[in-house]
C-alpha cells in the first residue's frame, strides 16, 4: 500500500525509506492554514504591485506561477514551519542530526499554468563510480546531464539522500489544482527521469490544507497542472546536509531586523553557525557567525 495521510511518525520514517514520501496529517490546524495561506496571498500580491514578484525559471515559458523566496524575513508563519517538530525530526530521519535550512519558499500555482517536468532535487549529486573509472566532475553537470532511466530498483550502488523537502498546504491540494505529483520508489532507481516523457507512472499527493508532503532528494517529483479556477498555495521548506550550498542564500539574504529577533535554533539551522569550521567568517567554533563588517580587516 502506498503512504497514506497519517500522524504516526514511525509510519512517516517506514514510507519515507520505501517509497520515498510521506504525507503528515494534521501538521497545521485549519485556522494556522487559512493564516497561512492568507499570509502567501497578501505578500505575493504585494511584490507583483511593487514588480518584485519571480517565477520559476525552470518552467521555461509558464508566466503564469509566482514563486515567493525567502519567507523568513516575511512572516513568523513561516518561520514556526521550519522549526516545527515533526519537520525537525523527518528531516533528521533523512538527513542526520545536523541538517541545515536550504530554503522556505511559496509555490502558488495558478489556473492555466504550464506542465512541469519530473525531476529531482539532487541532480548536481554526482553517480558513484568505481576506483579507476571515469567519473563525472560535480562542477560539470547540469540538469540535463542524467543518466536517464526508469524508476526501477537499481542494481548497483547508488548516492544517498542528501536534501529533504516539504510541502506545507496552505489549501487542499487536488489532482485538478495541480497537487504535487510522486514517482513511487523512484528514490531507489539510482537515475533521473528523461524530461520528454510523461509515462512514468506519477500520481497526484491528495490531501486537505494543514497536511505535508515529505519527499526526499531521490525522489522523482513535478508540480500538476491546475486545471481548476482557484490558486493551489504551498511553502516548501526545504532541508539540505550542512555541507551541501544552500538553495536560497538565507544568510546573505537575512533582514537585519529579522536576523536580530530569530531564535538560537533558527539562526543555527539557517546556516549562521559553522558546522566543522565549515560557514566560518573568523570563528570556527562561533555559535554565530560574525559578518564582514564585523570582522578585522586590514591591519598595521
Amino acid at each position: 500500500m502506498l503512504p497514506q495521510l497519517s500522524t504516526d511518525l514511525e509510519q512517516h520514517k517506514a514510507d519515507l525509506d520505501e517509497f520515498g514520501y510521506c504525507v503528515v496529517a494534521d501538521a497545521l490546524t485549519p485556522q494556522e492554514a487559512a493564516t497561512l495561506r492568507g499570509r502567501i496571498s497578501a505578500q505575493a500580491a504585494a511584490e507583483r504591485t511593487h514588480a518584485l514578484d519571480f517565477h520559476y525559471p525552470a518552467d521555461g515559458d509558464d508566466d503564469v506561477n509566482q514563486w515567493v523566496y525567502q519567507l523568513l524575513a516575511k512572516g513568523d508563519e513561516f518561520q514556526a514551519l521550519a522549526l516545527h517538530p515533526t519537520a525537525r525530526a523527518l528531516a533528521s530521519h533523512v538527513l542526520g542530526a545536523d541538517h541545515t535550512l536550504s530554503s522556505v519558499d511559496a509555490h502558488i500555482t495558478h489556473p492555466g499554468n504550464k506542465s512541469m517536468a519530473l525531476h529531482l532535487d539532487q541532480w548536481w549529486m554526482p553517480q558513484p563510480a568505481m576506483p579507476g573509472t571515469p567519473h563525472v566532475r560535480q562542477g560539470d553537470l547540469t540538469r540535463t546531464s542524467g543518466p536517464f532511466g526508469e524508476p526501477t530498483l537499481a542494481d548497483g550502488p547508488i548516492s544517498p539522500p542528501m536534501v529533504c523537502n516539504m510541502m506545507w498546504m496552505a489549501n487542499d491540494f487536488t489532482a485538478e489544482n495541480g497537487a504535487t505529483r510522486i514517482v513511487p520508489g523512484s528514490h531507489l532507481a539510482g537515475c533521473q527521469p528523461d524530461p520528454t516523457r510523461t509515462d512514468y507512472g506519477e500520481i497526484p499527493i491528495e490531501a486537505p490544507a494543514g497536511s505535508v508532503l515529505v519527499w526526499e532528494g531521490r525522489t522523482w517529483h513535478a508540480a500538476g497542472l491546475n486545471t481548476s479556477d482557484r490558486p493551489r498555495f504551498g511553502v516548501v521548506t526545504y532541508f539540505c546536509a550542512p555541507i551541501v550550498r544552500s538553495l536560497g542564500n538565507l544568510t546573505y539574504g537575512m533582514r537585519t531586523e529579522t536576523r536580530d529577533t530569530m531564535s538560537p535554533e533558527l539562526l543555527k539551522l539557517a546556516g549562521f553557525t559553522p558546522w566543522n569550521s565549515y560557514g566560518m567568517t573568523d570563528d570556527p567554533y562561533a555559535d554565530v557567525a560574525r559578518s564582514g563588517d564585523e570582522t578585522a580587516g586590514r591591519l598595521e
